[in-house]
């Protein structure tokens, strides 16, 4: 529309036109900057335990779904338990132990596509995703970044949010968003960057869990 009319409106326009092609690109970039920053601080800890409390929201069907959680992380091991859900690797393999059914999944962690923690979502955002500064929030003491993530590709979230703390470059919260209008967030309670974790913690064993039903899917 301005430059339909940039004869009439010559300079003004231009300024204007500037104005508004520039801005987001300043946006992308302020985002770009803040997660590189985030990603950093946390890849600078060898371990880290993340204490949540998930919730799952879908205003159109009236659900609300609620629980706590953590993970403990070690250069690329995990261990991510979200309520009676238990999301294991070394590193190599992926188990994922369902308490309630005692049922186990294993896989390569190569072949698992969606994301596993928080964090996770940070560890190739320049090639996954188009990031974007939306605005600054006051929670607390600390000012927080709100940064909106969209996927390249169609896939299962057409966006995630994440919220930075300004001070500390940590992880306030995220937020994905389906395309069913559902979104699933986990509130970040409290980050222990040297926790004591065994190595026994980031494996599984079968024969701990008498009559578990084995689904192996290497």
């Amino acid at each position: 529309m301005f430059i339909r009319y940039m004869t009439i409106w010559t300079l003004p326009m231009l300024m204007i036109l500037n104005i508004v092609t520039a801005q987001p690109q300043r946006y992308e970039e302020k985002a770009d900057d803040i997660l590189t920053e985030t990603r950093k601080v946390l890849q600078a800890h060898e371990a880290l335990r993340m204490d949540f409390s998930y919730s799952f929201t879908h205003e159109q069907r009236d659900e609300n779904d609620q629980m706590e959680g953590f993970i403990l992380t070690k250069n690329d091991k995990y261990y991510f338990k979200q309520g009676m859900h238990h999301f294991i690797s070394d590193g190599i393999t992926v188990w994922s132990f369902l308490e309630e059914v005692n049922e186990v999944h294993i896989s390569y962690a190569e072949d698992t596509e969606e994301a596993i923690s928080p964090a996770s979502i940070l560890d190739n955002f320049r090639e996954e995703y188009r990031s974007t500064w939306i605005r600054q929030e006051s929670t607390g003491q600390d000012p927080v970044h709100i940064i909106d993530l969209v996927p390249h590709q169609p896939q299962t979230f057409y966006k995630f949010r994440v919220a930075v703390c300004d001070a500390t470059k940590h992880i306030v919260y995220t937020e994905a968003h389906d395309r069913q209008g559902g979104i699933y967030r986990y509130d970040i309670e409290k980050i222990d960057t040297s926790p004591e974790i065994p190595e026994n913690k980031f494996t599984f064993q079968v024969e701990d869990y008498p009559d578990i039903e084995v689904v192996d899917m290497r």
